[in-house]
């Protein structure tokens, strides 16, 4: 058996994570906004979580989300999404290639069929203890300084982490090790530079803004180079630079050619569309309702990833459709390729248009022009400054186009919609009076929350972003269709490996 060790870096940062859940749907906002552009703060979300009866599937994505949690060296940003993407889909392809050894069928996405058993061992048990030791050594090499709790984790699970030293050939540790090697070898070369120092640096040189840094609290439109163009922002001395550009030249988990999915360029500034979209934007900000800010914060996610709300509809599907651990398998597989390749997709985008944000092309339109927009916390929408509007959230430090928070969700209704046949999701939440971080006292009453469908739910995320002031509606509309396209592609692709079909097994 082919070994390869686990390496030592350490994840630049993880946040306090929070999530909704399939059987406590009383959700809550809480926490104070983030300080910067980009920064981390605490969890936007408290809930109350009952994971007692949940498969191993289940329990080990609830510790993926966990481990993203972990600021393991302090630094001020969040879990970049690509980062959060891959990492999912780096966790759950490790799972379902350890078990496919135990299907009829399946075939692994890197060994094929060459790890399955025989018939007398694809028990529950085998199938349980492969995953679980698939899951830590995934885990391990993505966060080498929490390995203590991923030993604990499998202690309370019955089995002791030494055994995937010493396990006997064809044993469920042994042949989890065997996959997940097998795919670690691969994904440490996949160009998002995991094993960097610190990891996922981009590479000297790799991208340069068109304009320079932009003071948020002192804009000066005359250092726009290119108004259509992203601009770094800088506040309190500090510049928020792109964050994870080359993700758009790594390797995707089962895509081929990821320049198919670019979408059509987006509107020069200066052109009708642009001066339409900014004129929208304008609108919806100078309008905002409790409503849209608290869903603008409710959907967030800024303490770890927004790929991480899919796994949330998942565990709801889960529970509510009383899923086998095979089941579960193999949707979360499904849910976190397309969630890992949308990454690469969308981080191409976003470096290959390099589009500008609303807070630096609204305000280089607006200078000098006395416009309606938010004033900032506690004081509503008034005749500001065009060259100081400014969005409800904070502006995240990498491009616009296309939305990242559409395109992941957008890739998950679409997947979980092809997984149970059906776009009916059913999920309830409230966001509670006085819970916002960044109004106080707001909103003023319980909101109630309902989605009939994971497209409603996907939809409302995507909107958020418009409501938060951080997107254009074109990065929303054409990342839903991007992504969309996208996940039907990884669907057809996953059901290859459950049949055991796939031409490259």
């Amino acid at each position: 058996m082919k070994s390869i060790p686990l390496h030592t870096n350490s994840l630049k940062r993880w946040a306090v994570f929070g999530s909704l859940t399939a059987m406590s749907l009383a959700t809550t906002v809480t926490g104070p906004a983030s300080a910067a552009a980009g920064d981390a703060g605490p969890t936007p979300f408290a809930v109350q979580a009952r994971a007692d009866g949940d498969n191993v599937v289940l329990q080990w994505n609830k510790l993926i989300s966990e481990a993203m949690a972990v600021n393991n060296q302090g630094s001020m940003h969040p879990t970049p999404p690509p980062v959060g993407g891959r990492t999912l889909a780096v966790v759950h392809n490790a799972m379902y290639d350890a078990w496919a050894a135990y299907d009829a069928k399946a075939v692994g996405t890197q060994l094929g069929g060459d790890l399955r058993r025989p018939a007398v061992e694809r028990t529950e048990a085998n199938k349980r203890k492969a995953v679980s030791f698939a899951a830590h050594r995934a885990l391990s090499d993505l966060f080498p300084e929490q390995r203590a709790t991923f030993d604990a984790k499998l202690a309370a699970l019955g089995y002791d982490a030494a055994e995937a030293g010493t396990a006997a050939a064809g044993t469920p540790a042994a042949v989890a090790v065997e996959a997940t090697d097998a795919l670690l070898e691969v994904r440490h070369q996949d160009g998002s530079n995991q094993l960097g120092n610190p990891p996922y640096t981009s590479p000297e040189g790799f991208y340069k803004p068109v304009n320079p840094a932009q003071d948020v609290n002192h804009f000066d439109k005359s250092k726009i180079v290119d108004p259509s163009r992203w601009t770094p922002l800088t506040l309190n001395g500090m510049t928020h630079n792109f964050l994870t550009p080359h993700f758009a030249a790594s390797k995707p988990f089962v895509i081929n050619d990821v320049d198919s999915y670019l979408p059509s360029a987006p509107p020069k500034y200066g052109s009708a569309a642009s001066k339409h979209a900014i004129a929208q934007q304008m609108r919806v900000n100078a309008g905002l309702t409790e409503r849209q800010k608290a869903l603008a914060e409710f959907w967030q996610y800024r303490d770890t990833s927004s790929s991480s709300i899919p796994q949330e509809w998942a565990a709801f599907v889960s529970k509510r459709d009383h899923h086998s651990l095979d089941q579960d398998v193999k949707m979360f597989f499904a849910l976190n390729i397309a969630e890992g390749d949308e990454a690469v997709v969308d981080w191409k985008t976003k470096v290959h248009f390099d589009y500008g944000r609303p807070i630096t092309m609204i305000r280089y339109a607006m200078d000098g022009k006395k416009i309606r927009g938010y004033a900032g916390p506690g004081q509503g929408t008034k005749v500001i400054d065009g060259a100081k509007w400014q969005p409800y959230l904070k502006t995240p430090a990498f491009a616009a186009y296309g939305s990242g928070h559409t395109g992941f969700t957008a890739a998950g209704a679409e997947i979980l919609e092809q997984f149970t046949g059906s776009d009916e999701y059913g999920g309830t939440g409230v966001i509670k009076a006085g819970s916002s971080g960044i109004e106080t006292g707001m909103p003023s009453k319980d909101i109630a929350l309902k989605w009939d469908t994971f497209s409603d739910a996907a939809q409302e995320v995507g909107e958020s972003r418009l409501w938060g002031g951080v997107h254009w509606e074109f990065d929303h509309t054409e990342a839903d269709a991007q992504a969309r396209e996208l996940a039907r592609d990884v669907w057809a692709e996953s059901e290859q490996y459950f049949d055991g079909s796939h031409p490259d097994a």
